[in-house]
């Protein structure tokens, strides 16, 4: 095998991404080159694994899902709402029954105003029932990314 970058050598080495489901500190890891399957034990803190396959030794990234519902990827254009009153236009990435992931346009200038733990409602205008009429909580930010939790 012949590589013109050291770059394309390291991502060919280190093999495909796959996300695994965790639950109760566990993970069942199936091999996507050979279909071999093994149980894992996850620390609680830990978001990320490199897995060798026991069988044919494909290096596997894993990206460890810990949530408790899966969330659905979704796509449409919605409205956050603060409790200021001002409104952002953000796009749908994914949603659960406990929260939406969101992704904010790049020529939206007020997503500094967004923080932790701070509340909003969601408009739909394509459709009015998708998200409610409850009250959603910050979650997390990461660049233009954020994680809304349903607040009970």
């Amino acid at each position: 095998m012949e590589f013109v970058h050291y770059t394309e050598y390291l991502l060919a080495k280190s093999g495909p991404t796959k996300v695994f489901r965790v639950r109760y500190n566990r993970m069942q890891f199936k091999c996507p080159k050979c279909g071999a399957r093994r149980n894992f034990a996850i620390p609680q803190n830990l978001r990320r694994k490199n897995i060798q396959c026991h069988k044919c030794k494909q290096n596997t990234k894993c990206i460890l899902d810990k949530r408790i519902h899966r969330r659905v990827s979704q796509s449409g254009k919605i409205d956050l709402i603060l409790d200021n009153g001002q409104e952002i236009a953000a796009n749908i990435i994914d949603i659960s029954p406990t929260g939406i992931g969101v992704k904010i346009p790049l020529n939206a200038k007020k997503t500094q105003t967004l923080k932790i733990g701070e509340r909003v409602t969601f408009r739909c205008s394509w459709n009015s029932r998708l998200l409610g009429h409850g009250r959603y909580v910050v979650k997390n930010i990461n660049a233009r990314q954020i994680g809304f939790e349903k607040n009970r």
